[in-house]
Parts: C-alpha cells; structure tokens; sequence
C-alpha cells in the first residue's frame, strides 16, 4: 500500500508542476497579445449614384473573426452595407450611396476565443458622399 502511494504521488508531482508550466504559459502569451485594429484608417469619398466599395481588415487578430458589424447608431449612409463571411478577417462595404453628406460610421467586431478571451475592435470612420 506504502508503496501504491509513493507511487502516485512520484507521478503526480511532475504532472502538477507541468500544468502549471502550461498555464503560465497560457496566461503570459495571452496578456502580451497585440490588440487587434481595423484598416484603413480613413475609409475613401464615396459618390451619389456611383457603386462604392471599399475592404475593411482586421489586423493583428490572433483569431478568426466572429463578427464585423456597424453600430445602429452611427450607421452607414443609405444604399451602402458591410458583409462580412464569419471566420474572415476582412469585410466589405459596398453599395450605391443615395445621398450625400458627411456620415460618422462606428465598424465594430470581435474575435473567437481560445485559450485566451477573444479581442474586441472598433474604428469610428467619417465618410464623405459628394454630389
């Protein structure tokens, strides 16, 4: 019996301490991940009446892209929409633009998580539609 403990207890040990290892590990890489970002920076002048179409990546996610939205609030302008395949790290805006005027656009998505949380990224674009 002495010796059924002795050995579960030989084997134990070293598994425990690997555990521990692994999710140190886990914890470093996650918290020194770089924060994912939309791109471009600026989105280009759209026209009334012309087809519009313009891609918007996600750099530096670690993960596939869940989603890749706009916000209801500050949508965008009247003929255009963003798509966006899930798993893709860019999405679309394309469309006919109906009208013109200067438009504040928020482009939100987030990332799966794995062993770390999924990220979270958001760009607050101002889109120009001229005549």
């Amino acid at each position: 019996m002495m010796r059924k403990t002795f050995l579960a207890i030989c084997m134990t040990a070293p598994l425990a301490g690997c555990e521990v290892l692994m999710l140190s590990n886990v914890v470093i890489g996650c918290s020194i991940r770089p924060d994912p970002e939309l791109h471009p920076r600026e989105l280009p002048t759209a026209r009334v009446g012309v087809p519009y179409s313009t891609q918007v990546d996600v750099i530096n996610a670690s993960t596939p892209v869940s989603k890749l939205l706009v916000a209801p609030d500050k949508p965008l302008p009247n003929g255009l929409e963003l798509t966006h395949i899930e798993r893709e790290k860019h999405g679309v805006i394309q469309g006919i633009p109906t009208e013109a005027g200067r438009y504040n656009v928020l482009v939100y998505g987030s990332t799966y998580g794995t062993q770390c949380a999924g990220q979270d990224a958001e760009r607050l674009y101002k889109l120009e539609v001229t005549k």
